[in-house]
């Protein structure tokens, strides 16, 4: 009973949660990347909304960035090149 009333807390839980999964499309396209912390690029320009990124690496204000994958969405891996060393993406958010 006990077990049966948790599954359904944990499961409400779940459900009632925003998610934080946003996907992007066309990154590639992004003009200027502009560090906002140690861990997070504002991407501008191209087509399409601007790209906020978050990630564990640690990005220095003279690192060389490039985009990997033109579509994503959080929790990807493989995304960013950041100063030779290939990146994943925690999160990823569309600024409208």
């Amino acid at each position: 009973m006990k077990t049966t009333i948790l599954a359904a807390c944990a499961t409400l839980l779940a459900l009632t949660t925003p998610s934080q999964a946003d996907c992007v499309i066309n990154a590639k396209s992004k003009t200027t990347f502009t560090r906002i912390d140690s861990h997070t690029l504002l991407l501008q320009g191209g087509t399409g909304p601007d790209i906020i990124i978050k990630t564990f690496a640690f990005i220095m204000q003279s690192s060389s960035i490039t985009v990997l994958k033109d579509d994503f969405c959080s929790f990807e891996s493989e995304v960013l090149l950041v100063d030779g060393d290939v990146v994943d993406v925690n999160q990823v958010t569309k600024v409208d």
